[in-house]
C-alpha cells in the first residue's frame, strides 16, 4: 500500500484484493476435494502394496477430480480446470495390468503434487487495473464496524420487497426504509476515503428512485440485488485491505482535532485467526502438561501416604521391642540396657520427626494439587474464551448465500426465495468455512433437482417461487444445521430402479429410508442427460465425506410432493472434542462422541458369534458388524498380559445417518475432553485419521472417524455404503 502527502495519512488499496478474496473462496472449494483424491489415492496405494491384490482406481478419485475440473473451469480458474482435466484423463487411458497400476500411481503422484502447487499460486487471471483508492487508515476500522450492521439491514429489507409487475403494490415506507440506511453507507464511505463502493451505493439510490417512481418492479428489484452484490465485495475488499494495514505509531493530535476524534479506533482491536489458533494450541499444550503433573502429584500422594504407613507400622514395631526387652524373661546386664535405652529414645525420636515431615510432605501435595485443580479451571475458561473469540455467527454467510441462491435462478429459470431466518448457531469459523462447499452444493441441488418449474408448482397449488430453507442451532454439544426445500421430493422409485441396473440385491424390499441413502454413493444419479448444473452423480458423496471429516454425521429425508430435508450434525469446535477412549489390543484410540449411539458389552460367547457372522442383533434389527483391526488393515489384536476379560468386546452402535453400523473394540474407557491436535501430512492423508490427542500419562492418541474407515474399503468403487446390507 503507498501513503499520500496531500491529505491526511492514508493507504491505496487497489483492485487486486478482489481477486485475492475471489482466489481464496475458490480455494475453500476446491482444497477439500483435493484432500478425497489425496486420501482416497493413498489408500489405493496401500492396498496395491498387499502381495496378490489386484484393484481398480478408487471411483471416488475419478468423481473428486471431474469436480476439481468442473469448479475450477467454472469459476475461472482455466489452468487449474486444465491440470485436473489432463490428470483425470491420463489416469482414465490406463489398464487394469500391474504395469498399467505402477504407471497410475506415478501419474497421480506427480498430478496431486502440481495441483497442490497450483492451488498455492494465483488462480484466476489478474482483474483490469482500476484506480487506486485513498483509505484514512485511522477512519477505516469505524467505518467497517458500523457498515456491517449497515450493510446487513439493507439486504434483509431487499429480501422483503416484492417482485410484483405493479410498482403501486411497493410499500414507501419499506422504501424509505431501505433509502435512510443506503444514504448515511453512502457518506460515510465517501468520508473514509472507500469511492468504489460510494458509487456502488449511489447507484443503488438510483435504482431506488426509479422504483419508487414506477419503474417496473421486477426489473429494479433485480437491479438493486445485482448493485447489493456489488457493494458486498466492495465491502469485502475493504475488510481484506483492512487487515494488511501497518500499525502506526501513535501521533500527537493535530490543532484542531479533539481527543476523542483520535481515539475513534481504540475500541477495536483485529486479529488474524492463525493467532487465535497458535494461542488455542499453547493453551492445549498448557492443559496437557498440567495433566502430566496431575498424574505425577496424584503418584507422590499415594507414595507420600504409603510412607506414612510404613512409618506407623516402624513405630509400632519399636514399641514392641521396647516392652519385649523390658519384661522379657531373660535378665539385660545394666550398661546393656541403658545403651538399648538410648538407642530406643534416639529411634523413636528419629522415628518421630521422619512422621512429621511426613505429615508435611503430605499436606504440601495436597496444595500443589489443589493449586493445580485451581489452574486448570483457569486454563478451561482461557481455553473457552478463546474458543468463543473463533466462533462467528452462523448467518454471517447470508449475503454469500443469497447470492448464490439469486445466480441460480438466473441459470435455472426457477423463481427462489431463501430463508435463513431461524439461525441462532454460533460455530467454530474453522468449521463454517469448511462447511461453505457442501452447504453450496445442497442449495444448488436442491434448486436443480427439487424445486419444480413455477408452472408445475402453481398446478399442484404451490406458490410460483421455490423456497430454500436453512436452519441452525445447538442440541447437546452438537450444531445441527438442516437444509430444506418445497420441492418434489426424491425420486426414490427412479433411485430403486438405478440401483437395480447397478446389480444391488433385494433392493426392491428396502424402506424409503434407505433408498434415500443411495443418492451419496459415489456416481450415483438418475438424471438421464448431463448438463453444467447437474447429472455427473458427482457431489452428494463428496459432501457426506466433508461434513464425516469435520467429525459429524449427515441424513437425509424426503416426502413426496413436500420436499428434501438434509440435516448436518457436527462439532461446535475443532480444537477441542468430546472423545470415547477404546482399547484394540495395546493400542489405544479415540472416536468423536457424536457418532456414537451406544456401547454395548458382549460376553464371549456372544463375541465369537459376532465375529464370526459379521453381524450383530440389536433389539430385532440386524447390523452389520466391523471389527475395528479390519477397518484400519490390522492383523487380529494380541490380548493385553494379564487381561481378565479374555473372549470379551465391547460393540460401539455408530449413527451412519439414519441407520446404525457396529464396530467392535476390546475394551471402551469412557468419555474425555481432549484437545485436538493436528497429525500431520504423512498421516493426514490417510482415510479416516481426522486427528491425535495427548493423555495426561504422556500416550499419544489417534482420532479416527468410523465411517471414513468403512467408506475407504470400497477400493474398486462396487461396494456399497457402511451400514448397508
Amino acid at each position: 500500500m503507498t501513503t499520500s502527502t496531500e491529505r491526511a495519512p492514508g493507504h491505496f488499496i487497489d483492485g487486486t484484493a478482489r481477486t485475492a478474496g475471489d482466489d481464496e473462496r475458490l480455494r475453500q472449494t476446491l482444497r477439500p476435494l483435493l484432500a478425497i483424491v489425496r486420501q482416497q489415492s493413498a489408500a489405493w496405494f496401500a492396498r496395491l502394496g498387499q502381495e496378490g491384490v489386484s484393484c481398480g482406481l478408487p471411483a471416488l478419485v475419478l468423481r473428486a477430480l471431474a469436480a476439481l475440473r468442473d469448479y475450477a473451469g467454472s469459476s475461472g480458474a482455466t489452468a487449474f480446470a486444465e491440470s485436473a482435466s489432463a490428470l483425470l484423463a491420463s489416469v482414465q487411458n490406463q489398464g487394469s495390468d500391474i504395469a498399467a497400476q505402477a504407471r497410475t500411481r506415478g501419474l497421480l503422484d506427480a498430478g496431486i503434487q502440481a495441483l497442490a502447487a497450483q492451488l498455492e499460486a494465483p488462480l484466476t487471471p489478474p482483474a483490469p487495473a482500476v484506480p487506486p483508492e485513498l483509505i484514512d487508515p485511522v477512519l477505516l476500522p469505524v467505518f467497517l464496524e458500523e457498515a456491517q450492521e449497515l450493510i446487513a439491514s439493507i439486504g434483509e429489507t431487499l429480501l422483503v420487497l416484492p417482485e410484483s409487475e405493479h410498482p403501486a403494490a411497493l410499500d414507501t415506507g419499506l422504501l424509505a426504509e431501505l433509502a435512510r440506511p443506503l444514504h448515511t453507507l453512502k457518506g460515510s464511505a465517501r468520508m473514509v476515503g472507500a469511492l468504489h463502493l460510494s458509487r456502488c451505493l449511489h447507484d443503488m439510490e438510483g435504482a431506488l428512485q426509479r422504483l419508487a417512481d414506477g419503474s417496473p418492479a421486477p426489473h429494479s428489484v433485480a437491479a438493486l440485488l445485482a448493485l447489493y452484490d456489488q457493494a458486498v465485495e466492495h465491502f469485502s475488499t475493504l475488510e481484506q485491505g483492512m487487515s494488511a494495514l501497518p500499525l502506526a505509531a501513535p501521533a500527537t493530535p493535530a490543532p484542531g482535532v479533539t481527543a476523542v476524534e483520535g481515539r475513534l479506533s481504540a475500541p477495536l482491536v483485529r486479529i488474524r485467526t492463525t493467532v487465535l489458533d497458535k494461542l488455542l494450541n499453547q493453551v492445549g499444550e498448557v492443559s496437557i502438561s498440567r495433566a502430566q503433573l496431575d498424574n505425577e502429584i496424584g503418584a507422590m500422594q499415594g507414595d507420600a501416604r504409603e510412607l506414612g504407613e510404613e512409618l506407623d507400622a516402624l513405630a509400632l514395631q519399636l514399641q514392641q521391642w521396647q516392652r519385649n526387652w523390658e519384661h522379657g524373661d531373660r535378665p539385660v546386664p545394666h550398661e546393656a540396657g541403658t545403651a538399648l535405652t538410648e538407642l530406643a529414645k534416639a529411634m523413636e525420636a528419629a522415628l518421630g520427626a521422619a512422621v512429621a515431615r511426613q505429615k508435611r510432605l503430605l499436606q504440601r501435595v495436597l496444595k500443589t494439587r489443589e493449586g493445580l485443580r485451581l489452574q486448570g479451571r483457569t486454563t478451561r475458561e482461557l481455553q473457552q474464551e478463546l474458543m468463543h473469540a473463533r466462533m462467528v455467527k452462523f448467518n454471517s454467510m447470508e449475503p454469500r448465500m443469497q447470492h448464490l441462491v439469486r445466480q441460480v435462478a438466473a441459470e435455472t429459470g426457477k423463481p427462489l426465495a431463501l430463508d435463513l431466518s431461524d439461525c441462532r448457531l454460533q460455530i467454530d469459523r474453522a468449521i463454517l468455512e469448511r462447511l461453505m462447499g457442501p452447504l453450496e452444493h445442497l442449495l444448488r441441488n436442491a434448486a436443480v433437482h427439487g424445486i419444480e418449474d413455477a408452472a408445475v408448482r402453481r398446478a399442484a397449488g404451490k406458490p410460483g417461487s421455490g423456497r430454500l430453507r436453512i436452519q441452525a442451532g445447538h442440541e447437546g454439544n452438537e450444531a445441527v444445521i438442516r437444509v430444506s426445500d418445497d420441492g418434489r421430493g426424491l425420486d426414490l422409485a427412479a433411485i430403486g430402479h438405478k440401483a437395480m441396473q447397478r446389480g444391488v440385491a433385494g433392493v426392491e424390499h428396502w424402506s424409503q429410508a434407505r433408498l434415500a441413502e443411495l443418492i451419496f454413493e459415489p456416481g450415483f444419479s438418475t438424471q438421464s442427460q448431463v448438463s453444467a448444473l447437474a447429472g455427473r452423480g458427482i457431489g452428494m458423496d463428496v459432501v457426506r465425506a466433508e461434513v464425516a471429516a469435520l467429525g459429524g454425521r449427515m441424513t437425509v429425508h424426503s416426502q413426496p410432493g413436500q420436499g428434501v430435508l438434509f440435516t448436518l450434525y457436527l462439532p461446535l469446535s475443532l480444537a477441542v472434542q468430546q472423545v470415547c477412549l477404546l482399547h484394540h489390543g495395546q493400542q489405544q484410540y479415540a472416536i468423536p462422541s457424536t457418532l456414537i449411539d451406544s456401547v454395548i458389552q458382549l460376553r464371549s460367547e456372544q463375541a465369537r458369534q459376532a465375529l464370526a457372522r459379521r453381524a450383530l442383533e440389536i433389539n430385532g434389527r440386524e447390523l452389520r458388524l466391523h471389527p475395528l483391526h479390519v477397518l484400519l488393515d490390522e492383523p487380529p489384536p494380541v490380548p493385553l498380559p494379564g487381561s481378565s476379560e479374555t473372549g470379551t468386546a465391547f460393540a460401539l452402535l455408530i449413527k451412519n445417518g439414519d441407520e446404525l453400523m457396529v464396530i467392535m473394540a476390546d475394551h471402551v474407557s469412557g468419555n474425555r475432553e481432549v484437545v485436538v491436535k493436528p497429525v500431520g501430512p504423512q498421516v493426514a492423508t490417510l482415510a479416516g485419521m481426522v486427528g491425535a490427542t495427548v493423555l495426561g500419562d504422556g500416550q499419544i492418541v489417534l482420532i479416527i472417524n468410523p465411517l471414513l474407515l468403512a467408506g475407504s474399503r470400497r477400493l474398486d468403487g462396487s461396494g456399497r455404503a457402511a451400514g448397508v446390507q
